[in-house]
């Protein structure tokens, strides 16, 4: 089960970037995308403190944090079209390596 909210913490911690993102293109779209990025960004709070509760908080909060950056990253990239350079990806694959090994370090809870 954590696996799903983990999925649905990346999926809407990304959203609520992308949200950001849309509202800094326009001043028209400045108010009601700032608001939905922060009802987004709530709602991956709400997530985390979920996973808080079964899992040691380290483990939550690299994987999270990790993961929703690297997602970010992925979503933003291709829903904008903004081209990656070969340094960010490196960048986000060292993230992804880290959490590897977070999760391969173990921890008691």
């Amino acid at each position: 089960m954590q696996i799903v909210w983990f999925g649905v913490f990346f999926a809407v911690y990304a959203a609520a970037f992308c949200f950001f993102k849309r509202g800094s293109m326009s001043k028209r779209a400045w108010l009601p995308c700032f608001i939905l990025g922060n009802v987004f960004g709530v709602s991956a709070n709400v997530i985390m403190m979920i996973l808080y509760q079964s899992m040691n908080p380290n483990l939550v909060m690299g994987l999270a944090l990790g993961g929703g950056f690297v997602a970010a990253q992925i979503v933003i990239a291709l829903v904008f079209r903004n081209k990656l350079t070969w340094m960010q990806i490196i960048g986000a694959l060292i993230v992804a390596s880290g959490m590897f090994l977070l999760v391969m370090g173990g921890a008691s809870a």
